[in-house]
């Protein structure tokens, strides 16, 4: 460990985040040369690169290696429910109910409901299927008030999973790449800067514990 890291906390600190930015940069580039130039195989399922663009930050912001590997579960669990559960609604009601927005209104409700419902479901995973809910069923009211065909009860949330794994990939490659640096890197500079605080508050611990004692005479 050098001595610089701990003698200046506040530039570590600053080079985390720069480092951290670059890496959510460098994920929204792929995802946006994906979209841009997309695979023949999948051309017509990435309908939602902006839903792709929220899941890579949501993923790669201010983590490390093995968080941004749960983050990628977290989002395939989203995923999954709200796939099945999408797909189930458009199947039980049809998907000609949702040419007004009060149907679109009440699935998602509902669909809400089945998400937040179980509380061993993660935050992150909770914010990607709130947002995959309010994209599916949105879509399908637009699709229906422009007099279009139907595109049946498995198109759109398959292309909203789509768009989600997209986002999921480009998280990966963001934090494998060596460019800016591995996340083994982002690992071990947190814990640079756990030692930091733990110097910082031995150096001043006395300091600290008077205003400790202060903010709690006053409350």
């Amino acid at each position: 460990m050098s001595s610089s890291s701990v003698n200046n906390p506040a530039k570590t600190l600053w080079l985390n985040r720069f480092y951290s930015s670059l890496r959510t940069v460098l994920a929204c580039a792929i995802v946006g040369a994906v979209t841009l130039c997309p695979p023949a195989a999948v051309h017509n399922l990435l309908h939602f690169p902006a839903f792709s663009y929220v899941t890579t930050i949501l993923i790669v912001s201010e983590a490390s290696l093995g968080q941004v590997i749960k983050g990628c579960f977290f989002a395939l669990y989203a995923t999954v429910q709200v796939t099945a559960a999408s797909v189930l609604a458009l199947w039980l009601v049809g998907p000609g109910t949702f040419a007004r927005s009060e149907g679109a209104a009440a699935a998602v409700a509902l669909t809400a409901f089945v998400v937040a419902l179980p509380r061993s479901t993660p935050l992150l995973a909770k914010r990607i299927a709130f947002g995959q809910a309010v994209i599916v069923y949105v879509s399908m009211v637009v699709k229906n008030g422009e007099g279009g065909e139907s595109s049946g009860v498995v198109v759109e949330p398959v292309r909203v999973a789509a768009s989600t794994g997209l986002g999921v990939v480009a998280s990966l490659l963001a934090v494998l790449l060596p460019f800016p640096r591995l996340g083994y890197y982002e690992v071990k500079s947190k814990a640079i800067m756990l030692f930091i605080l733990s110097y910082l508050f031995q150096k001043n611990k006395n300091k600290i514990l008077l205003l400790l004692y202060i903010t709690i005479r006053r409350l």
